[in-house]
This record gives C-alpha cells, structure tokens and sequence, in this order.
C-alpha cells in the first residue's frame, strides 16, 4: 500500500509535515495486519511530533533567556 510507505519514510525521515498530510489522509484498510502496522506508525508519528514540540519549546526558551538577558544588560 502506497499511503503506509510514504507513512514509513516520513517517520523514520521525522517529517512532520509529511506525516501530518499523510494522517489527514488515513485510508481505509481492509487488511488487519496493515491496518496495525499504521497504528503503530501514527504511535510512531505522535511520538516524534511530541519530541519535536517539546525541542522547539526549548529552544523558545533558550532564545527569550538570552534576549531578557541582552535587554537587562
């Protein structure tokens, strides 16, 4: 199936764009064990969007430090 592939290599690429255009485009699945498989890839997925969020809040906070500190200087 097509739809899982490109879902493979955008979480294993940590693509958030792609993964959050392929997850608006859940396809139907007739077969359980593929339908599984995007389970635990959109798991996968949720996972990495998290991490990712959680890296930019950081870096967010990095950021407003040193400016405060640039400001205050």
């Amino acid at each position: 199936m097509k739809w899982l592939n490109e879902l493979k290599i955008a979480v294993i690429q940590e693509n958030i764009t792609a993964i959050s255009i392929l997850i608006k485009e859940l396809p139907e699945f007739n077969d359980l064990e593929k339908a599984k498989e995007a389970l635990a890839l959109v798991g996968r997925a949720i996972e990495i969007v998290d991490l990712k969020k959680a890296e930019t809040l950081k870096e967010m906070n990095k950021i407003k430090t040193i400016k405060e500190f640039v400001l205050n200087s």
